[in-house]
């Protein structure tokens, strides 16, 4: 850091020296002006002409070319999504169709199989209540016979009590039986 300091104060002191001993610098001088003045307003005039009438030109159809490319591919952008917008209406009308339509079939299979679950279950209940009827009818030609043979039952098991109680031997009448029931 030091060598550096050391090394710019040199080269400042030197450049100082130099310019005191030429007479100081030589684009402030008064003599020189005119021609400074010349040459500068050749050199202006000069790039301003190029300027004008080579680069800006060329520029200016850079730029037209650049807004007719991003204008065209802004259009380009419109109708694609103009495009997909009407893709997804109609993906979405097409879907909305379709699920009306599994709807309807699906409706339409629920009452379908309701109707054969309801007709069956009708069945059933026929034949249960058929069944029903036709044990109601047994148990009661089953209770008709029980009642019909209640009186010779009840004998035959008094004789046999009698018989086991006694050890005797008797037969019962079945009129007598009847009488006792009825309380005559």
């Amino acid at each position: 850091m030091f060598l550096q300091i050391f090394l710019f104060s040199i080269f400042i002191f030197e450049f100082v020296n130099a310019t005191s001993e030429k007479g100081g610098m030589p684009q402030l001088n008064p003599d020189s002006f005119t021609s400074q003045v010349f040459w500068l307003s050749i050199l202006f005039s000069t790039l301003f002409l190029i300027n004008h009438y080579i680069f800006l030109p060329r520029l200016e159809i850079i730029r037209k070319k650049r807004d007719e490319k991003i204008n065209g591919n802004l259009d380009e952008a419109k109708k694609i999504n103009n495009s997909v917008n009407k893709l997804i209406e109609q993906m979405k009308n097409d879907f909305d169709e379709a699920k009306n339509k599994q709807n309807s079939i699906l409706k339409e299979t629920f009452e379908k199989n309701k109707s054969l679950l309801d007709d069956k279950i009708e069945k059933l209940n026929e034949e249960f209540e058929n069944k029903k009827n036709q044990l109601t009818d047994s148990v009661e030609t089953e209770k008709a016979k029980i009642l019909e043979n209640l009186p010779s039952i009840c004998v035959k098991l008094s004789d046999n009590l009698y018989e086991k109680i006694m050890e005797e031997k008797i037969k019962g009448d079945i009129t007598e039986f009847q009488k006792f029931v009825s309380g005559k």
